[in-house]
């Protein structure tokens, strides 16, 4: 079977889905969009509170996990990834924070001509449909409909006002264009109670285009370069082989890992890497798979008094009740929430110039998401580094597309992200010792009083710590010898071949980063509508 577009996207992320929606606004452009994963039409995705349930079923999840992590006690860790359409933006916990201006200004400086702040900040913009009061630095006809929560629980309100009183200033908006700082609630994306993903705002409407053609269930095997330029994909779609033919250009949007993934499958990477796994080399790219990075996050667990957590309302069939009602009738309440709250952005080392770690609260507490929430009130806050110095990398572990990629993060190799994560510990501590917040508190279960050196702490964290989903970095856009692409995210030495998703960043941005990989899909379309 062999079918032919213009343009083949491999990958309907949400990345994927705004690339496929943009280009297809050319009505003499033909673009196919693949997607290995199923629709997005389960109600659990659209659903805000539903992020938890998808993590724990595991259904669109491609499961990956590292290696051994030798700074986590040999730890392997759990890597989820969304392999439904709108890929994780459909399973993730939907904070949305474009990142300080500076992350911008550092990828311009790294190589990345064209995307510094200033440039960027537009896109911003053009993609966000702010539903705050209005303001000319936030967007207000674009697609994705972001908002803070209709109210805050009562500990997360504690939360935000404990961070003030241990010294960070109040933020009253994290995507106004102004260095991320301080504490304020978390902003969502969420439109009318329900998830806000490129696959339901940007693709689904562009699906009524004639022009527009969208395959779930594809799996791409390798994408076929002939005298060095892309001209197709191979895939597999129920279990046979097709190929899908690109008179124009092919785009890799299929994420940190499966990108370099497919890249290496079709021998674009490491020269002798490739050879040494039987694979033809036809493009020598030593970066590609390198340059991996990732938030670590850590956790204070508390056992609370009774205070509205979800922890208490899930226990409670009054409390169950009242959070369907609590939406049905406002869309309010934990079900119009995803993963988090309220946030803090803080210094941990005097003088530093912007903030270098990110604490997220939730308005639970548990152990193991697999395992549920405990039996009894309790709230948690994530902790971690915004712009860790430790580099990982992706690698074939076989030539066989059936075989997932080896992944190490190399969480802590840097002694900088140690010395900022011990620093945010003791911030944290700081913080839950505040009013109104320490009323709240009956005991701290993790990392617990035992915890009370730098030792004792850090050994925590190697035991406990896990990803917070970000990872990027594997094909990075640049001007130097490790650079995949260039800035206008062209894989150099192959002709009419461009990736558009977390993979292209040269850096890691300070917090969440959903919102950078639209900006990413965006301007993909801007490039490749040039002239």
């Amino acid at each position: 079977m062999k079918a032919e577009a213009d343009i083949v996207i491999v990958g309907g992320g949400s990345a994927g889905c705004i690339a496929a929606a943009r280009l297809s606004e050319d009505p003499a452009c033909r673009v196919l969009l693949l997607e290995a994963g199923p629709p997005d039409r389960d109600i659990w995705i659209s659903l805000p509170a539903g992020y938890a349930k998808l993590y724990a079923s595991q259904r669109y999840d491609w499961d990956y996990r590292t290696e051994p992590e030798p700074n986590l006690n040999g730890r392997s860790i759990h890597w989820p990834r969304g392999k439904v359409l709108g890929g994780s933006g459909s399973v993730n916990g939907l904070v949305f924070l474009r990142g300080s201006p500076n992350d911008f200004d550092r990828w311009a400086q790294s190589g990345a001509r064209g995307w510094s702040h200033e440039e960027v900040e537009p896109v911003f913009r053009r993609i966000e449909h702010w539903d705050g009061a209005p303001d000319p630095a936030r967007g207000s006809a674009g697609a994705i409909h972001v908002r803070e929560p209709r109210a805050l629980a009562p500990a997360a309100a504690a939360f935000v006002e404990a961070c003030v009183a241990a010294g960070l200033p109040r933020n009253a908006d994290w995507n106004n264009g102004r260095p991320i700082d301080g504490a304020g609630p978390v902003q969502l994306n969420v439109n009318g109670g329900r998830r806000s993903s490129t696959a339901k705002e940007y693709l689904r409407p562009a699906m009524a285009r004639g022009n527009l053609r969208v395959e779930t269930g594809v799996l791409a095997t390798r994408i076929i370069v002939e005298n060095g330029r892309a001209v197709g994909v191979e895939a597999r779609q129920n279990g046979q082989p097709v190929t899908f033919r690109a008179t124009r250009s092919v785009v890799c949007s299929a994420g940190a890992i499966e990108t370099p993934k497919l890249l290496m499958l079709s021998g674009i990477g490491d020269g002798a890497a490739l050879q040494a796994l039987g694979i033809p080399v036809v493009h020598h790219s030593p970066g590609v798979g390198k340059n991996l990075q990732d938030h670590l996050i850590a956790k204070f667990i508390y056992r609370a008094k009774p205070c509205g957590t979800l922890n208490e309302m899930l226990r409670s069939p009054f409390g169950k009740a009242k959070m369907g009602l609590d939406y049905l009738l406002s869309r309010k309440g934990p079900l119009s929430i995803g993963a988090g709250e309220a946030n803090a952005f803080a210094r941990v080392t005097p003088g530093a110039e912007e903030a270098e770690a990110q604490f997220l609260f939730v308005n639970f507490s548990t152990f193991d998401y697999m395992k549920g929430l405990q039996d009894f009130p309790g709230f948690m806050f994530n902790y971690g580094a915004c712009r860790p110095d430790s580099r990982g990398e992706v690698f074939l572990k076989s030539p066989r597309f059936e075989d997932k990629p080896g992944i190490r993060a190399n969480y802590l190799d840097h002694p900088n992200d140690i010395r900022v994560m011990l620093g945010a510990a003791h911030l944290g501590r700081k913080i839950a010792a505040q009013a109104p917040l320490a009323s709240l508190i009956e005991e701290e279960l993790r990392p617990g009083p035992e915890a009370a050196t730098d030792e004792a702490i850090l050994e925590n964290i190697r035991a406990t710590a896990g990803t917070v989903f970000h990872p990027c970095g594997t094909a990075k856009m640049g001007t130097d010898p490790m650079a995949v692409l260039d800035p206008e995210l062209r894989v150099r030495g192959i002709e009419g071949l461009r990736v558009a998703d977390a993979s292209a960043f040269p850096l890691i941005p300070s917090p969440n980063i959903q919102p950078a990989v639209m900006l990413v899909a965006e301007r993909l379309a801007e490039f490749m509508r040039r002239p």
